[in-house]
């Protein structure tokens, strides 16, 4: 039997009553997304896993299906499409979307002029367009019923500038206002929005870029400056299902929340620096890589 997680209100509803029967997990194929498919489907709701390649998701999803007894529903589909919108629509139009969770990605890496434009605007349209038009989609329905959650997955990175990760810093810095925003207007109106800055996460290709670090900058734990501390995140990731969890168990107390409290402390020092300094902290946070990873996310 699926396990039931109850999200603390006094007449005992549980999660599935607030944000199902059925969720939609955009890239869902592995890493972060596949973890958001399991946890919610834990939680009791059946899933519609979105991705590009057909083959991991449909394993990933008979995997989901197998291990907690739900439905789900892979959706083969690519975020960058301008016709994303229709794609969903035509294949959710008969089931009752409660949770939204946004969190494929491009991230191209390498400096700002060496990246092929083709790639950088495929960027802009899944990490900042794509958003906008699930949320259009699924957010008034929710609002007509009084009840779910959208749930966007941004990163640390998303707070300030940095070099080689042009396209995915101002994309997750999008995605952050963003879901502040959607907070303020769709929270009266009965739907959760929470968006997880995400800081060093054991994805598949997080762990690719791993083995480009100079690991003598990051073994210094417990740092009280941001860079330090933000290096030894870096070769001490969260697991992706604690990520899931993270988001899930937060997802009622929007509009931001983050997986561990490292991340949190790092965001805070960061932040409270001058503009020029923050984005000082975040290329030397980069320069701790020796070369660009042979694995991206694109």
């Amino acid at each position: 039997m699926p396990r039931i997680a109850v999200i603390g209100s006094d007449d005992g509803e549980t999660f599935r009553d607030r944000y199902g029967p059925w969720a939609l997990v955009a890239g869902a194929s592995m890493g972060l997304g596949a973890a958001f498919s399991h946890e919610a489907a834990a939680r009791g709701l059946n899933v519609v896993m979105m991705a590009r390649g057909r083959d991991l998701l449909e394993k990933a999803a008979s995997e989901v299906r197998e291990r907690h007894g739900v439905e789900t529903v892979p959706l083969v589909a690519d975020l960058a499409d301008p016709a994303i919108g229709d794609v969903v629509r035509a294949a959710t139009a008969s089931l009752e979307i409660g949770l939204l969770v946004h969190n494929a990605t491009i991230a191209p890496q390498g400096r700002f002029l060496d990246v092929d434009l083709d790639v950088e605007l495929a960027s802009v349209a899944v990490n900042c367009a794509s958003p906008v038009i699930l949320v259009k989609l699924l957010a008034p329905a929710m609002v007509a019923r009084g009840r779910g959650g959208i749930g966007l997955v941004s990163s640390l990175g998303g707070f300030q500038g940095s070099i080689n990760f042009a396209l995915y810093n101002a994309g997750k810095a999008f995605q952050w206002v963003l879901a502040e925003t959607l907070w303020a207007e769709l929270e009266p109106r009965g739907v959760d929005v929470n968006c997880i800055m995400v800081g060093a996460t054991a994805s598949p290709n997080y762990l690719a870029f791993m083995e480009t670090l100079d690991r003598d900058l990051c073994d210094r734990p417990g740092a009280d400056n941001p860079l330090d501390r933000a290096r030894y995140r870096l070769i001490n990731p969260c697991t992706p299902e604690e990520v899931a969890v993270a988001l899930y168990d937060q997802l009622g107390g929007g509009p931001v929340c983050y997986s561990h409290p490292d991340d949190a402390w790092i965001a805070q020092a960061t932040f409270s620096l001058p503009r020029d300094e923050a984005t000082r902290v975040w290329v030397a946070l980069q320069q701790t890589a020796t070369r660009i990873s042979s694995r991206q996310a694109l």
